[in-house]
């Protein structure tokens, strides 16, 4: 077996034993194919692509604060999520030295220089202590959502597949992608409680995302109504 990674794959076609795939650095040949792109899932799967909702998540962390501080700030050393719908959540950084703060400040997708900013507000809000604290980091990536809020694992013309995991990807894609390869190998192991859903996508959706800012803009103010 050899692994190859940070290529892209600009072509795939299904045939004889498997499937051709156009890379980068030239063309493999595979008996299976994976697809674990989550929020990143392009045109190369169109079907996919159709079912998946990716939206961007931002994250800050904080120069390392003193350990009182920390200790009074988080106690638990757990991480934190309201209950609101448009969302924010945080923890301690592995070593316990640092806040790491996350959420969405924007309708519409935006750069981590600009949400940065906008992310240490709300973290102060929450936490006033944390007022002229530096943060030492900034940025974003996308998380996928589904229209039925569920991951989704299975197969389709050929193709398996794991992905969708609604921002809990950090926990449950290892578990997912552990258990798509025991399927691949035939194994019963691998099965799992999120096989072969039906995958559902809407009219009109083509993994372009259109409906996203109005729909945080009726999230927000649901959030900010006491209803």
């Amino acid at each position: 077996m050899f692994l190859r990674d940070s290529f892209s794959c600009s072509h795939s076609a299904k045939g004889g034993s498997g499937f051709r795939l156009i890379t980068a650095r030239g063309e493999i040949r595979a008996r299976n194919v994976i697809v674990a792109t989550n929020g990143y899932t392009g045109n190369l799967t169109p079907w996919l692509r159709r079912r998946v909702i990716p939206i961007g998540s931002y994250v800050i962390v904080t120069e390392p604060l003193p350990p009182e501080l920390m200790k009074r700030l988080m106690p638990k050393g757990r991480v934190v999520s309201d209950s609101r719908r448009v969302i924010y959540y945080y923890r301690p950084t592995p070593d316990g030295r640092r806040i790491l703060f996350g959420g969405r400040v924007s309708v519409s997708e935006t750069d981590p220089r600009i949400s940065g900013p906008k992310l240490a507000a709300e973290l102060t809000r929450i936490f006033p202590e944390l007022a002229g604290k530096r943060i030492t980091h900034s940025w974003c990536g996308f998380v996928a959502y589904t229209f039925d809020e569920l991951m989704h694992v299975g197969q389709y013309d050929g193709l398996y597949y794991a992905m969708g995991y609604c921002g809990s990807g950090v926990a449950m894609a290892s578990y997912c992608g552990m258990r798509v390869g025991q399927q691949l190998l035939g194994l019963k192991e691998g099965r799992t409680a999120f096989d072969d859903l039906s995958f559902q996508t809407r009219p009109l959706y083509t993994g372009n995302p259109w409906f996203l800012a109005p729909s945080l803009v009726y999230y927000k103010l649901r959030d900010a109504l006491p209803i």
